[in-house]
Protein backbone atom coordinates (compact mmCIF):
# COMPACT_ATOMS: atom_id res chain seq x y z
CA UNK A 1 0.00 0.00 0.00
CA UNK A 2 1.39 3.71 -0.80
CA UNK A 3 2.52 5.03 2.00
CA UNK A 4 0.12 8.02 2.76
CA UNK A 5 2.12 11.70 2.08
CA UNK A 6 2.19 14.17 5.40
CA UNK A 7 -0.49 16.82 5.50
CA UNK A 8 1.44 20.13 3.96
CA UNK A 9 2.83 21.62 7.67
CA UNK A 10 1.47 19.22 9.61
CA UNK A 11 1.59 20.46 13.83
CA UNK A 12 3.03 16.81 15.24
CA UNK A 13 1.36 16.35 18.93
CA UNK A 14 3.29 16.29 22.26
CA UNK A 15 2.79 12.85 23.74
CA UNK A 16 1.14 14.40 27.06
CA UNK A 17 -1.10 16.06 24.01
CA UNK A 18 -2.10 12.57 22.38
CA UNK A 19 -3.23 11.74 26.11
CA UNK A 20 -5.22 14.79 26.31
CA UNK A 21 -7.07 14.38 23.02
CA UNK A 22 -7.78 10.68 23.71
CA UNK A 23 -9.20 10.98 26.89
CA UNK A 24 -11.01 13.83 25.63
CA UNK A 25 -12.47 11.36 22.67
CA UNK A 26 -13.24 8.63 25.37
CA UNK A 27 -15.38 10.87 27.16
CA UNK A 28 -16.99 11.89 24.14
CA UNK A 29 -17.70 8.48 23.55
CA UNK A 30 -19.28 7.47 26.67
CA UNK A 31 -21.59 10.45 26.48
CA UNK A 32 -22.79 8.97 23.28
CA UNK A 33 -22.92 5.74 24.87
CA UNK A 34 -25.38 7.52 27.13
CA UNK A 35 -27.53 9.19 25.14
CA UNK A 36 -27.56 9.14 21.09
CA UNK A 37 -27.95 12.54 20.70
CA UNK A 38 -24.68 13.59 22.41
CA UNK A 39 -22.97 12.55 19.59
CA UNK A 40 -22.30 16.04 18.81
CA UNK A 41 -19.97 15.81 21.82
CA UNK A 42 -17.56 13.70 19.69
CA UNK A 43 -17.46 16.73 17.06
CA UNK A 44 -16.70 19.14 19.46
CA UNK A 45 -13.63 16.92 20.00
CA UNK A 46 -12.86 15.97 16.53
CA UNK A 47 -13.21 19.85 15.76
CA UNK A 48 -10.36 20.90 18.44
CA UNK A 49 -8.08 18.29 17.64
CA UNK A 50 -8.55 19.65 14.09
CA UNK A 51 -8.03 23.30 14.95
CA UNK A 52 -4.87 22.27 16.80
CA UNK A 53 -3.48 19.83 14.08
CA UNK A 54 -4.45 22.61 11.28
CA UNK A 55 -3.30 25.80 13.39
CA UNK A 56 -5.94 27.84 11.89
CA UNK A 57 -9.89 27.71 12.44
CA UNK A 58 -11.79 25.75 9.46
CA UNK A 59 -14.64 23.36 9.49
CA UNK A 60 -14.79 19.65 9.77
CA UNK A 61 -13.43 18.81 6.23
CA UNK A 62 -10.66 20.93 6.24
CA UNK A 63 -9.38 19.23 9.29
CA UNK A 64 -9.68 15.79 7.80
CA UNK A 65 -6.37 15.71 6.01
CA UNK A 66 -4.19 16.12 9.36
CA UNK A 67 -6.82 13.96 11.83
CA UNK A 68 -6.02 10.85 8.79
CA UNK A 69 -2.17 11.33 9.35
CA UNK A 70 -2.78 10.04 13.31
CA UNK A 71 -6.13 7.64 12.28
CA UNK A 72 -3.40 5.54 10.05
CA UNK A 73 -1.67 4.31 13.30
CA UNK A 74 -4.93 2.27 14.07
CA UNK A 75 -5.42 -1.19 12.27
CA UNK A 76 -8.96 -0.18 12.78
CA UNK A 77 -8.50 1.80 10.07
CA UNK A 78 -5.72 -0.06 8.07
CA UNK A 79 -5.60 -3.66 6.66
CA UNK A 80 -8.99 -4.19 8.64
CA UNK A 81 -11.68 -2.74 6.53
CA UNK A 82 -10.20 -4.32 3.35
CA UNK A 83 -10.03 -7.88 5.65
CA UNK A 84 -13.16 -7.57 6.36
CA UNK A 85 -15.07 -4.72 4.82
CA UNK A 86 -18.82 -5.76 6.20
CA UNK A 87 -18.10 -5.46 9.72
CA UNK A 88 -15.20 -2.70 9.67
CA UNK A 89 -15.54 1.08 8.05
CA UNK A 90 -12.79 3.15 7.04
CA UNK A 91 -11.80 6.05 8.66
CA UNK A 92 -12.96 7.94 5.19
CA UNK A 93 -16.41 6.78 5.40
CA UNK A 94 -16.36 6.96 9.12
CA UNK A 95 -15.34 10.73 9.28
CA UNK A 96 -18.08 11.54 6.73
CA UNK A 97 -20.66 10.32 8.21
CA UNK A 98 -19.85 12.47 11.05
CA UNK A 99 -18.83 15.20 9.24
CA UNK A 100 -22.26 15.34 7.69
CA UNK A 101 -24.60 14.28 10.48
CA UNK A 102 -22.47 17.24 11.95
CA UNK A 103 -23.98 19.73 9.60
CA UNK A 104 -27.66 18.15 9.55
CA UNK A 105 -30.01 19.79 12.24
CA UNK A 106 -32.11 16.00 12.17
CA UNK A 107 -30.51 14.32 15.09
CA UNK A 108 -33.25 12.13 16.17
CA UNK A 109 -34.46 8.83 15.80
CA UNK A 110 -32.69 6.18 13.53
CA UNK A 111 -30.69 8.89 11.89
CA UNK A 112 -28.77 10.04 14.93
CA UNK A 113 -28.17 6.01 16.21
CA UNK A 114 -26.22 5.79 12.63
CA UNK A 115 -24.39 8.99 13.08
CA UNK A 116 -23.75 7.64 17.15
CA UNK A 117 -22.52 4.13 15.68
CA UNK A 118 -20.46 5.90 13.46
CA UNK A 119 -19.00 8.36 15.78
CA UNK A 120 -18.32 5.64 18.11
CA UNK A 121 -15.96 3.81 15.67
CA UNK A 122 -14.32 6.65 15.05
CA UNK A 123 -13.98 7.41 18.72
CA UNK A 124 -12.36 4.04 19.10
CA UNK A 125 -9.44 4.07 16.15
CA UNK A 126 -8.44 7.10 16.66
CA UNK A 127 -7.95 6.67 20.73
CA UNK A 128 -6.01 3.93 19.54
CA UNK A 129 -4.14 5.46 16.67
CA UNK A 130 -3.19 8.98 19.13
CA UNK A 131 -1.59 6.37 21.77
CA UNK A 132 0.28 3.85 18.95
CA UNK A 133 3.44 5.89 19.28
CA UNK A 134 3.39 6.55 23.24
CA UNK A 135 5.25 4.46 25.56
CA UNK A 136 2.36 3.39 27.64
CA UNK A 137 2.29 3.88 31.36
CA UNK A 138 -0.57 3.49 33.68
CA UNK A 139 -1.51 6.56 33.78
CA UNK A 140 -1.93 7.55 30.63
CA UNK A 141 -4.54 4.65 30.28
CA UNK A 142 -6.33 4.97 33.57
CA UNK A 143 -9.72 6.24 34.40
CA UNK A 144 -8.96 9.15 36.20
CA UNK A 145 -11.17 11.07 38.83
CA UNK A 146 -12.76 7.64 39.71
CA UNK A 147 -16.12 7.06 41.81
CA UNK A 148 -15.14 5.61 45.37
CA UNK A 149 -17.38 4.68 48.16
CA UNK A 150 -16.42 5.89 51.86
CA UNK A 151 -16.86 3.33 54.84
CA UNK A 152 -19.46 5.20 56.28
CA UNK A 153 -22.07 5.76 53.35
CA UNK A 154 -24.78 3.16 53.73
CA UNK A 155 -25.05 0.64 51.20
CA UNK A 156 -27.91 2.00 49.75
CA UNK A 157 -25.77 4.89 48.37
CA UNK A 158 -23.07 2.37 47.53
CA UNK A 159 -25.74 0.21 45.33
CA UNK A 160 -27.36 3.26 43.74
CA UNK A 161 -23.73 4.22 42.61
CA UNK A 162 -23.30 1.12 40.93
CA UNK A 163 -26.61 1.26 38.91
CA UNK A 164 -26.22 4.77 37.91
CA UNK A 165 -23.05 4.37 36.96
CA UNK A 166 -22.82 0.13 35.54
CA UNK A 167 -20.24 -0.19 37.82
CA UNK A 168 -19.30 -4.20 38.42
CA UNK A 169 -16.64 -2.73 41.39
CA UNK A 170 -16.93 0.27 43.88
CA UNK A 171 -13.63 0.80 45.59
CA UNK A 172 -13.65 1.26 49.41
CA UNK A 173 -10.78 1.97 51.77
CA UNK A 174 -11.00 0.32 55.32
CA UNK A 175 -8.65 1.22 57.93
CA UNK A 176 -5.56 0.87 55.35
CA UNK A 177 -6.34 -1.84 53.48
CA UNK A 178 -8.51 -1.05 50.13
CA UNK A 179 -11.31 -3.46 48.75
CA UNK A 180 -14.01 -3.63 46.10
CA UNK A 181 -17.85 -4.01 47.09
CA UNK A 182 -18.64 -6.20 43.80
CA UNK A 183 -22.37 -6.30 42.28
CA UNK A 184 -22.24 -10.02 42.97
CA UNK A 185 -21.14 -9.57 46.77
CA UNK A 186 -23.96 -6.89 46.94
CA UNK A 187 -26.52 -9.28 45.07
CA UNK A 188 -26.00 -12.01 47.62
CA UNK A 189 -26.53 -9.71 50.80
CA UNK A 190 -29.54 -7.88 49.63
CA UNK A 191 -31.01 -11.09 48.73
CA UNK A 192 -33.38 -11.29 51.90
CA UNK A 193 -36.27 -11.44 52.80
CA UNK A 194 -37.62 -7.30 52.59
CA UNK A 195 -37.44 -6.06 56.73
CA UNK A 196 -34.01 -7.37 56.78
CA UNK A 197 -33.20 -6.71 53.18
CA UNK A 198 -34.57 -2.64 54.44
CA UNK A 199 -32.37 -2.84 56.87
CA UNK A 200 -29.25 -3.64 55.22
CA UNK A 201 -29.36 -1.06 52.87
CA UNK A 202 -29.18 1.12 55.95
CA UNK A 203 -26.17 -0.25 57.39
CA UNK A 204 -22.80 1.38 56.33
CA UNK A 205 -20.59 -0.30 54.76
CA UNK A 206 -18.14 -0.53 57.59
CA UNK A 207 -21.05 -2.22 59.56
CA UNK A 208 -22.19 -4.67 56.41
CA UNK A 209 -18.67 -6.27 56.49
CA UNK A 210 -19.05 -7.08 60.00
CA UNK A 211 -22.63 -8.48 59.25
CA UNK A 212 -21.07 -10.62 56.22
CA UNK A 213 -21.36 -8.90 53.35
CA UNK A 214 -18.51 -9.95 50.90
CA UNK A 215 -15.81 -7.27 50.09
CA UNK A 216 -12.91 -8.19 47.69
CA UNK A 217 -9.63 -6.96 49.10
CA UNK A 218 -6.88 -5.58 46.59
CA UNK A 219 -4.02 -7.47 46.89
CA UNK A 220 -0.82 -5.41 47.20
CA UNK A 221 0.73 -6.26 43.63
CA UNK A 222 -3.38 -4.59 42.46
CA UNK A 223 -2.28 -1.34 44.12
CA UNK A 224 -0.35 0.75 41.06
CA UNK A 225 1.20 4.07 40.57
CA UNK A 226 0.66 6.07 37.73
CA UNK A 227 4.80 5.66 36.15
CA UNK A 228 4.31 1.94 36.23
CA UNK A 229 4.16 0.29 33.22
CA UNK A 230 1.32 -1.44 31.50
CA UNK A 231 3.04 -4.83 31.63
CA UNK A 232 3.42 -4.46 35.59
CA UNK A 233 -0.03 -4.55 35.84
CA UNK A 234 -1.08 -7.12 33.19
CA UNK A 235 1.47 -8.92 35.34
CA UNK A 236 0.28 -7.79 38.82
CA UNK A 237 -1.48 -11.13 39.62
CA UNK A 238 -0.70 -14.11 37.89
CA UNK A 239 -3.39 -16.81 37.74
CA UNK A 240 -6.13 -14.57 39.15
CA UNK A 241 -10.06 -15.67 38.14
CA UNK A 242 -12.86 -13.22 37.34
CA UNK A 243 -13.63 -9.58 36.87
CA UNK A 244 -10.04 -7.48 37.86
CA UNK A 245 -9.60 -3.80 38.73
CA UNK A 246 -6.69 -2.29 39.06
CA UNK A 247 -6.47 0.58 42.19
CA UNK A 248 -3.63 3.44 41.05
CA UNK A 249 -2.75 5.21 44.24
CA UNK A 250 -0.51 8.36 44.85
CA UNK A 251 1.06 9.60 47.45
CA UNK A 252 0.24 13.40 48.14
CA UNK A 253 1.13 15.85 51.27
CA UNK A 254 4.84 17.10 52.45
CA UNK A 255 6.74 14.89 53.98
CA UNK A 256 5.51 13.89 57.84
CA UNK A 257 2.19 13.75 57.03
CA UNK A 258 1.59 12.10 53.78
CA UNK A 259 -1.18 10.27 53.01
CA UNK A 260 -2.64 8.06 49.78
CA UNK A 261 -5.12 8.96 47.32
CA UNK A 262 -6.90 7.03 44.54
CA UNK A 263 -5.97 8.81 41.84
CA UNK A 264 -7.55 6.30 39.24
CA UNK A 265 -8.63 2.94 38.36
CA UNK A 266 -7.50 0.53 35.56
CA UNK A 267 -9.86 -2.17 34.37
CA UNK A 268 -9.29 -4.75 31.07
CA UNK A 269 -11.42 -2.78 29.35
CA UNK A 270 -8.91 -0.08 29.19
CA UNK A 271 -5.84 -2.01 28.17
CA UNK A 272 -8.12 -3.81 25.29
Amino acid sequence: MAKRPLPPELRPLMPEECVHYRDKLRAARYAALADAESFTEVCFVLEALGLRLLGTEGIMGSYKPRIAHYAKGSPLFGALPQSFPATFKSFDALYETVRRARNDAMHTGAYARHATEAAIELCIGLEEALMAKNERRVGDVMVKSPISAEPWQPVAQARQMMLIHSFSFLPVRLGDTWYLVSELGLARYLSVEFDLKVRRLGYSIEEAKADGMELKEIPQQAILSATDSIDKALNAVPGQEGPTLWLVIETVGPAGSQWSNLAGVLSPFELM
